[in-house]
């Protein structure tokens, strides 16, 4: 289960990377787009779609961010219950929660597009955590205090 524990948090920091690529991908090509003439408006985003190279970044930002993500958090929340790794469960949730953050941002800086700072800033911090989860060692006193019934260790006299 340990290693379930650190794959999954791999996987997150993963993710994140892909997220910031997708969405770089994304960006750069809709701004070449633009400077070749393109134009992007609502109308054109609803009748034939912008064609440019990256468009697919957005829908990968989107499915990955919203779907992907959160659900290996669940897991990994979940898993962290039997891992019995040291704070895994402390890191789990902060992953959880800075996710929770994440998505929220997300959906809330299309309004108020000043989010969209803190949506970039949450995001290094939870790439930061889950490689924290990722480091998370047996400390060896758990191993010991595993193997050895528990007792009353009073010396014999």
């Amino acid at each position: 289960m340990r290693t379930t524990y650190r794959v999954l948090a791999y996987l997150i920091a993963v993710g994140v990377a892909v997220q910031a690529a997708t969405i770089a991908y994304a960006l750069f090509g809709l701004g070449r787009w633009i400077q070749d003439g393109g134009v992007l408006d609502k109308a054109t985003m609803e009748s034939e779609g912008a064609g440019f190279d990256g468009v697919i970044g957005f829908a990968i930002h989107g499915i990955n961010g919203e779907m992907v993500i959160p659900a290996l958090a669940l897991i990994l929340l979940v898993v962290s219950f039997f891992a019995k790794v040291p704070r895994g469960v402390m890191w789990a949730g902060v992953i959880v929660g800075l996710i929770i953050v994440q998505v929220a941002l997300g959906i809330v800086s299309s309004a108020v597009p000043g989010l969209g700072l803190l949506h970039g800033l949450n995001a290094l911090l939870l790439f930061a955590a889950a490689i924290a989860a990722t480091r998370l060692k047996d400390t060896g006193r758990h191993r010991r205090e595993a193997a050895e019934p528990s007792s009353d260790r009073t010396s014999a006299v």
